[in-house]
């Protein structure tokens, strides 16, 4: 697709020496053509316009050929002298390292000047080729390597040496776009079908875009289309989106909109939106918002049907999952009754064991309790008893106070007590036959005072044996009372134990009661 470009020339002269620069072309252009194809034989000239042509004027003479008709007409006194117009093709459109294609755009850029400044499509018609001086050079350097046409126009006229004018420039900017498509199509090239109309530029603004000056409508237009944006993207209006970009939308009755800011060079700018491009126009603007106000309608009413269709969707599953759930639950149901029919058998059985055994418990605690009772009763006086003959001096000392707790034992009531109490007293395995004379002998005692202690004593006598007497005997008072305190104290701590027993028992047997009143309960 081809492209054109349209600006003013002060000089024609300039503008014309640019265009054929003699002698202008780069090493590098000429090296990167034939690297990529071009034919050495074609590059033999080292002016940039490898083709040249032009309508009423010789294309190498043209600068002074032009300069004649101006004096001729004004004494060239014109400001603008000439008018350029840059035509560029498309890599797609026109091979740039092709010499065939170097004709063919010269070929098209002579066809398009011909037709845009008056000429008719008769040949044979007189005004076929049209009253102005035209030059046509073809280029194939620049930075994007695409062959394009510098086209200069005197804008003297041959018929009535007045200048070339037109009332809009952008108008005709136009016009002549249309003529470059028509003629791009004739010669084999592709065209869009419809070319954007959105944006109007005016040959001024295109002047200061080629020498990269500000051009302040650029500037509007792009904070426009960042609020067009947004408001597309956010809940928000488009005077509200403008403003935070320092623009000041106005509508004027029905057609009415214009854009005011301060540009960056500090100066209040104001532009209808006609000016700025079709796009900028108060129905399309009022269009551009209206649609966005359905799309989100649009968006809000298909996000309400699918939350209803999700909330339907869910209460569907709800009620087939509950409906799965009661047919589980009725086939449960009937299983459990069945289990809990045998699980009350079970019940009713194992409440009657519980009683049975309650009742034993209970019996065997009153009779632990009555000996409980009568052991404490009976240790007490024991204990007394010891406490009487505690100045241990000597073996005999001990032995003495050994044969006089016999004696008293003797004399006691002989008691009995559960098999599982004296083996819960005698756990800790006193040794029998240590050793260590005096700790077997240390043994001996304490088994025989937690014998008197549990009313189990039955011997009715207590004598250490040989060896023991004999390691007795050689102790010191203080090994003796230590030996002594040792007993004592083993005697007590397992009794204690016993006492424990006891009470755990009475809780068991509590348990097992309140167990009996529950089954009692659960009969009813």
């Amino acid at each position: 697709m081809a492209t054109i470009k349209m600006n003013r020339a002060k000089s024609a002269a300039a503008a014309i020496s640019y265009a054929l620069g003699p002698n202008r072309m780069k090493e590098d252009t000429k090296e990167w053509l034939i690297e990529h194809g071009c034919p050495p034989s074609a590059l033999k000239s080292s002016d940039r316009a490898i083709v040249r042509s032009g309508i009423n004027i010789s294309p190498t003479y043209a600068a002074n050929e032009m300069k004649a008709v101006r004096q001729h007409a004004n004494g060239d006194t014109v400001k603008n002298q000439a008018v350029r117009i840059i035509q560029s093709f498309a890599a797609d459109d026109l091979d740039i390292t092709n010499p065939n294609d170097w004709q063919k755009c010269n070929e098209i850029g002579y066809e398009f000047a011909r037709r845009a400044f008056g000429g008719v499509d008769d040949e044979s018609k007189e005004g076929y080729y049209p009253p102005y001086q035209i030059a046509v050079y073809t280029h194939v350097d620049g930075k994007g390597h695409k062959l394009h046409n510098h086209i200069i126009i005197n804008k003297t006229n041959l018929d009535d040496y007045k200048q070339w004018h037109v009332e809009n420039l952008n108008d005709e900017w136009l016009s002549f776009r249309d003529i470059n498509d028509e003629v791009c199509r004739e010669f084999g090239l592709e065209i869009p079908q419809e070319r954007s109309k959105q944006v109007k530029k005016t040959i001024s603004e295109r002047e200061l875009e080629l020498k990269g000056h500000y051009v302040w409508k650029n500037d509007l237009r792009s904070r426009i289309d960042a609020a067009l944006d947004e408001i597309q993207k956010n809940n928000i209006s488009l005077e509200d989106a403008l403003k935070s970009r320092e623009v000041d939308l106005r509508r004027r009755g029905q057609n009415g909109i214009s854009f005011a800011f301060v540009d960056s060079e500090g100066k209040k700018r104001i532009s209808r939106g006609q000016r700025l491009g079709t796009k900028y126009e108060r129905k399309n603007i009022d269009e551009y918002e209206e649609g966005i106000q359905q799309e989100r309608a649009e968006r809000a009413r298909e996000a309400a049907e699918s939350v209803r269709l999700d909330a339907r969707r869910q209460a569907i599953d709800a009620v087939q999952k509950h409906q799965q759930q009661l047919e589980q639950s009725v086939g449960d149901a009937g299983e459990r009754i069945e289990r809990l029919g045998a699980r009350k058998q079970a019940i009713i059985e194992f409440v009657r064991i519980i009683q049975q055994a309650i009742g034993r418990s209970i019996a065997l605690m009153k009779r632990l309790r009555a000996d409980f009772e009568r052991r404490k009763s009976e240790m007490k006086r024991f204990q007394a008893e010891i406490r009487k003959l505690d100045s241990i001096k000597s073996y005999q000392d001990l032995e003495k106070q050994m044969q006089l707790a016999a004696k008293a034992a003797k004399q006691k009531s002989k008691k009995t007590a559960p098999k599982a109490i004296v083996a819960v007293t005698l756990r800790d395995g006193l040794p029998e036959n240590s050793s260590n004379l005096l700790i077997a002998a240390t043994a001996d005692m304490t088994r025989y005072l937690v014998m008197v202690d549990q009313g189990v004593w039955s011997d009715g006598q207590f004598e250490f044996s040989g060896r023991e007497k004999e390691a007795l005997a050689k102790a010191t008072p203080e090994q003796l009372k230590k030996i002594n305190g040792i007993a004592k104290r083993q005697a007590k701590r397992l009794s204690g134990i016993v006492d424990e027993a006891v009470e755990r028992q009475k809780k068991n047997a509590e348990r097992l009661r309140a167990v009996r009143n529950r089954g009692k309960r659960y009969r009813r």
